[in-house]
């Protein structure tokens, strides 16, 4: 057959290709276009990452604000978001680098269970969970992710503004992973957001994983930087001034704090962590291993995420004139801990206290070092990479 005629007959397929293309392109334009926060269609957004962080936060901004704007006239049991935890209602002041907030409004809020024995408890499909919801309005978006889907629901009792939760749509329990770390840096990279998560152990009150969305940067970030120790052969941040324990980590680094939430959840350490967003860093807050009595003689409430980031709340007059600044310092000082030691010493013998004590003043580089890999099978390869680039 001649090369002129094998052209031809290659051209219906090459139009085809070309026709496709465009279809495709003007599917994803659209999509990108005219997402909606009018709650009409339940749509699974594919692109997240393509489109303009400004777009993405108005539509998180104003889905919360119509599901508020909805629940206003319905009893408090039926409401989907109880109230705006940044209304007139709110009562708020400095507390040194943290601030302190009066909302009674909160005390409404189921208590959560007080057996939780290990951070890695298994998922319980008969326990409450998010695939439980009764009214499908609580569903504001679904997210198909690199590392899976996942979905955005509003949160009844908001302690931030804007306050939504991100929630894994498969039935895994409430334990960080690899997979989980990739889809939160991949959503806060198009958006404005922050997010914590709370480990079990560590203030959650679902064991189905889910991390808080936040439309802030909490009073913790604001505090500047400076170098921390090494961490399993590499260099992290600590927040200068941060009277508890806390390891900040790039984007980049990923892989590593993928290492080091597995060393947590295998000594049962609880922990809660940090993400901020469009360049994210990581901030972990591992916890001691028992709450201290002394906690709550300082403070009514168990301390977690919205504590450690900087954000302490209570219900009555009382409580919230005795918080002091002196406190809140002491509060995060008890209900931090350090990393596992195996994580910390670069030499045999070296005191973790000492590992500590690095001052602000260290003029070392910060440096770059391989980290073994995960022992578990890595289900989004390439992702984390693809990530930090």
């Amino acid at each position: 057959m001649c090369r002129s005629s094998t052209s031809l007959a290659c051209l219906p397929c090459e139009a085809s290709l070309h026709s496709e293309r465009l279809s495709r392109a003007s599917t994803l334009e659209a999509e990108l276009n005219t997402l909606d926060a009018s709650g009409t269609e339940e749509v699974i957004v594919h692109n997240w990452a393509l489109r303009l962080a400004d777009h993405n936060d108005a539509f998180l901004r104003v889905s919360f604000r119509r599901l508020l704007a909805e629940s206003a006239e319905a009893p408090i049991e039926k409401r989907l978001v109880a109230y705006d935890a940044c209304d007139e209602h709110e009562v708020k002041a400095p507390l040194g680098g943290f601030r302190k907030r009066l909302d009674a409004r909160r005390n409404t809020k189921p208590k959560k269970s007080e057996n939780q024995l290990w951070v890695c408890t298994p998922f319980d499909p008969n326990g409450f969970n998010f695939s439980k919801i009764k009214n499908p309005r609580e569903r504001i978006l679904r997210l198909q992710l690199l590392s899976g889907q996942y979905e955005i629901l509003s949160n009844k009792f908001p302690l931030f503004p804007n306050h939504m939760l991100l929630v894994a749509q498969s039935p895994v329990a409430q334990q960080m992973t690899r997979s989980h770390l990739v889809a939160i840096v991949e959503l806060l990279q198009a958006c404005s957001m922050s997010a914590y998560f709370n480990s079990w152990r560590a203030s959650a009150s679902v064991n189905h994983f889910h991390c808080h969305l936040i439309d802030e940067f909490p009073p913790v970030t604001a505090l500047p930087l400076s170098y921390g120790p090494f961490v399993n052969g590499q260099r992290c941040w600590q927040p200068q001034g941060f009277p508890g324990f806390c390891y900040v980590f790039e984007a980049s680094q990923l892989a590593l704090v993928d290492v080091v939430v597995r060393a947590m959840q295998e000594d049962n350490q609880p922990h809660n962590i940090l993400f901020t967003p469009r360049r994210p860093l990581v901030y972990v807050f591992p916890k001691p291993q028992q709450r201290p009595p002394r906690s709550f003689e300082l403070y009514p409430e168990t301390v977690g995420g919205p504590e450690l980031i900087g954000s302490f709340t209570v219900y009555n007059e009382a409580d919230y004139s005795s918080l002091t600044p002196a406190a809140a310092e002491e509060l995060v000082r008890i209900n931090t801990a350090p990393l596992p030691s195996r994580l910390l010493r670069r030499f045999p013998g070296v005191d973790d206290d000492a590992v500590q004590s690095i001052s602000s003043s260290n003029a070392f580089p910060l440096s770059r070092f391989p980290v073994r890999p995960s022992r578990s099978v890595d289900f989004v390869p390439g992702a984390i990479a693809l990530l930090a680039a």
